[in-house]
């Protein structure tokens, strides 16, 4: 059994002239990241291993999550950032390791695979910032995850923590 968790960053903070790439999180974001790192500890989900977007925000929402779990490895990657479905596929496939993996990254890719994923029609509402989606896949490798084989098995908000 494999359980992947699917979280969008925190909250962007648009302030600043800066390019996409590089755009920071705000004190909502942080806040938001620190809290979903707590239930994800309360909830015995904390990942072995991170697949994180290579952009500022979620390297960012990631050093947050630290905080509360400590050091988790992680692995940068620049085909997530702002991936599609095929690519986020392609990173779990690729770079999967330990029976919790944690994919950190964005809109509109992270809501459409945990869709592409949910078996029976069965998927999560809208993936705001920070939300987390958990999918679990009866399969013995992250090599056989595939679409429409996951379970989702929760759907967790920063504003549904309280």
């Amino acid at each position: 059994m494999k359980t992947l968790i699917l979280l969008r960053h925190g909250k962007s903070d648009w302030s600043g002239n800066v390019p996409d790439h590089e755009r920071p999180i705000n004190e909502r974001g942080r806040d938001a990241a620190v809290r979903m790192a707590e239930w994800m500890a309360g909830e015995g989900l904390v990942p072995g291993r991170l697949l994180v977007s290579s952009a500022t925000r979620t390297r960012e929402t990631a050093a947050r999550l630290a905080l509360v779990w400590g050091e988790v490895p992680q692995v940068p990657l620049d085909a997530l950032y702002l991936a599609d479905p095929d690519a986020i596929l392609a990173a779990i496939r690729g770079e999967g390791k330990g029976d919790t993996l944690l994919v950190l990254g964005h809109n509109p890719g992270l809501e459409r695979t945990a869709v592409r994923f949910a078996r029976g029609g069965k998927c999560p509402p809208a993936m705001p910032t920070c939300a987390a989606a958990v999918l679990r896949f009866a399969v013995r490798t992250w090599d056989d995850v595939g679409w429409g084989e996951g379970t989702l098995a929760r759907h967790v908000t920063p504003k549904s923590l309280g």
